[in-house]
């Protein structure tokens, strides 16, 4: 079962959808439709009655959305996509879009973490297009991540600390919702994740995995161009918990021992990091010289 997900860096995104030649009200359909399906991966059952039903529609909804996603990438690389066809294909899979929203809604509404994690990633994914009420859609998105973590969901934890923090990027270090994510986040992956079964989850970035900025514009195929940046890379639960110990070292206190710490968990998880922010020359400087 496929299912669809989260972008996080729609400002890289948009400086690849200049090649799309349509108007801008297509352009943004096409913009929120693909960031929506973009993520696919396989999902296992949850342990849930009802709300497992549901989900399970939700995942067969998501499947079909996706496989005529790239029905309309394979008839462009063909040459066979004109503007019709293309505003067509929208309505349609906006259409199944809504379908599958709602079930997540029910299925989360139930009690589902990984459904409450998958709509977060749908409305932090619109939000992320800055259309009308973009802002509510991040609010919703953020209230839904933290659903998920209190659940002891790792992948929601770190998706609210990473992207639902505003006090670090504005260097309020002691601020207590910046402190209490940041702990929550610690306390996660100290403990068994509730939802290991569910693993592995699709993510559109990762710290340690998956480089954001290798996808180079195609002015010819602007269809194909998106979904290869938009495609996932799949993370393991120990993935997902290398990624975490990687932005604790991030958000921390480069100084204190624990945090260093943290950086060392995650390389030992994943000894061949992308360490997109250089931390292991950062965390070395700072070693030799405390010798």
């Amino acid at each position: 079962m496929n299912y669809p997900t989260l972008i996080e860096s729609i400002t890289v995104m948009e400086t690849r959808t200049t090649a799309i030649t349509e108007e801008t009200p297509l352009k943004l359909r096409l913009l929120v439709l693909l960031s929506s399906i973009a993520l696919c991966a396989e999902v296992q059952a949850a342990p849930s009655p009802e709300a497992e039903a549901v989900f399970e529609h939700a995942m067969l909804l998501g499947d079909e959305i996706q496989q005529r996603a790239n029905q309309l990438v394979e008839k462009e690389q063909q040459g066979k996509i004109d503007k019709l066809t293309l505003s067509q294909s929208i309505q349609e899979a906006t259409k199944g879009l809504e379908t599958y929203e709602d079930e997540l809604r029910k299925a989360s509404a139930g009690g589902h973490g990984v459904a409450t994690f998958m709509l977060a990633n749908m409305q932090e994914s619109k939000a992320a297009t800055f259309l009308n009420g973009y802002k509510a859609m991040h609010v919703e998105a953020c209230a839904l991540y933290q659903s998920a973590a209190d659940q002891g969901f790792v992948a929601g934890a770190i998706m609210l600390l990473r992207d639902c923090d505003e006090a670090f990027l504005r260097f309020k270090f002691d601020d207590p919702e910046f402190l209490r994510k940041y702990s929550q986040l610690a306390n996660a992956l100290e403990r068994p994740d509730l939802y290991s079964d569910h693993y592995p989850l699709p993510a559109i970035r990762s710290y340690c995995f998956k480089d954001s900025l290798k996808t180079e514009a195609n002015r010819q195929l602007p269809l194909t161009t998106m979904r290869d940046f938009f495609e996932p890379v799949s993370l393991s639960l120990e993935k997902f918990r290398a990624d975490g110990y990687y932005l604790l070292a991030l958000k921390g206190d480069f100084a204190n021992p624990k945090v260093q710490a943290y950086f060392k968990q995650s390389q030992t998880i994943a000894p061949d990091c992308l360490d997109p922010s250089n931390l292991k020359s950062l965390f070395k400087n700072i070693e030799r010289k405390s010798h």
